[in-house]
Parts: structure tokens; sequence; C-alpha cells
């Protein structure tokens, strides 16, 4: 594959993440981070046996960096998280994934354009039905079985938006994709833009989304934003 020309607005973000490189892969660099910054996350809301889980995996992952390079993470972070700040209307991280060249790698995984996305939400986008929908449950429910990084998901909460709905508080999404680090991709984008969002890992024809609870009960690999716990989402989906 050619090298691809890096977008200036991923210049500093590339450097790093070529810094942490060195022996490791980018591709496994790249999914540490993704990896940490998610249980970074659902740590907030987690409690008991997940978290005391999710924290022995961050250490499993944290030893195999050393200090001055979980700085460099952090700096990783920071810089997503103010990308997202500016701008939550993209698909950040799966742009990320593709200017850091590894379009070829795992599964042959490209993303597509967030403009296709964003042109198939409008498309797709029924104001009748959604203001209809407000009405009666007071939120909009979204299903997406093969989320990818989340692009299709931030684009139809762009369409909210410029229809005066609240993406935040009138609406909950429902994920699910087969590859974990895709998977987290997405939930760590929704959750940095404050969506109200479920994203379970498995295969979505053999193992569908059920609900909340059953889901828990049955030990599926589920991953809840912020806002999905702060919105008080546990029964809603």
């Amino acid at each position: 594959m050619a090298t691809i020309k890096v977008k200036s607005e991923y210049k500093e973000l590339v450097k790093l993440f070529n810094q942490l490189s060195g022996s490791r892969s980018l591709w496994q660099v790249f999914n540490d981070c993704i990896e940490m910054f998610a249980l970074s996350i659902q740590n907030i809301f987690c409690f008991n046996q997940t978290f005391e889980k999710n924290k022995n995996r961050y250490k499993d992952i944290v030893k195999n960096y050393s200090e001055s390079e979980i700085e460099t993470i952090v700096k990783i972070f920071a810089e997503i998280t103010n990308a997202l700040e500016t701008n939550p209307f993209q698909d950040f991280l799966g742009d990320l994934y593709m200017q850091l060249d590894m379009g070829s790698s795992a599964l042959g995984q490209f993303f597509t354009p967030y403009t296709v996305s964003y042109a198939m939400a409008v498309s797709s986008f029924d104001e009748k039905n959604a203001r209809v929908e407000l009405s009666k449950k007071g939120y909009i429910s979204v299903l997406e079985p093969a989320v990818g990084g989340g692009a299709n998901v931030i684009a139809f909460c762009e369409v909210l938006k410029n229809h005066d709905i609240n993406y935040q508080t009138q609406c909950v999404i429902v994920c699910q994709e087969l590859s974990k680090s895709t998977a987290l991709m997405c939930y760590t984008a929704l959750s940095l833009i404050g969506c109200a969002a479920v994203v379970k890992i498995g295969d979505s024809l053999s193992d569908p989304y059920t609900n909340y609870f059953a889901e828990c009960s049955k030990g599926a690999e589920i991953w809840t934003t912020p806002m999905f716990h702060i919105q008080n989402c546990y029964k809603k989906v």
C-alpha cells in the first residue's frame, strides 16, 4: 500500500503514535491506546467485579510501556478529546486509523468517509416519525447492528442536531460490532461526544442485542457510555 499523505490535523497524533511504535507495530500501539481510553471511561460508572476486571486489564496493558511512553499516551488522549470537543461530528478515530496507514490490517477494515455516512443519515431520517417517537417516549431509539467505528451513528446525531433534537438527552443508541478493537473505537468516540449509548461486542446475527438487563444477566460484553448512566437509560434499551 502506498504511504498516505498525513492531513495537517493528524500530524501531531501520527507523530506521537510513531514515538510509541519502535519495537511494536502501530496496530498494537493503536489498539492498546484505544482500549486504555475505553477502560478509563467505562470505569467512571463501573463498580465491583467489572471495575476490578477493567483495572486489572488496564494494568496489564500499562506494564508494557515506560513512564515516558505513558505520558505520550496521555497526550494522545488529550489530542483526541480536544479534536472531538472542537468538532464532534466526524469519524475522527476511523480517519486516524487510516492516517496511520493501517487500512489493510485486521480483517481488511476500511472506514467509510464521513461525508458518505452523513448522506446516508440524511436520506434515512424521517422527521415526522422522530417527532412521534419523541412525543410518546421522550427519546428516539437508534439501533446499529454493525456499527464499525461509529461514523453512521455520529452522522445521525448530527442530523438530529440539525433538526433541533438534542442527541445527548433525546436519543438512546444501541450498537453492536464483531471486532472488539473497532467497537472500542466507537465506544470511545460516542463517550467523548456525549451520546447515551451501549455497545455490545459480538455477532449481531447469531447473538443480537436484546435489552440491557438481559445482556448483563447472561454476561455479554457490553460497554456503556457515561451519558447512558447519567440519563438513566437502563430500562430504555
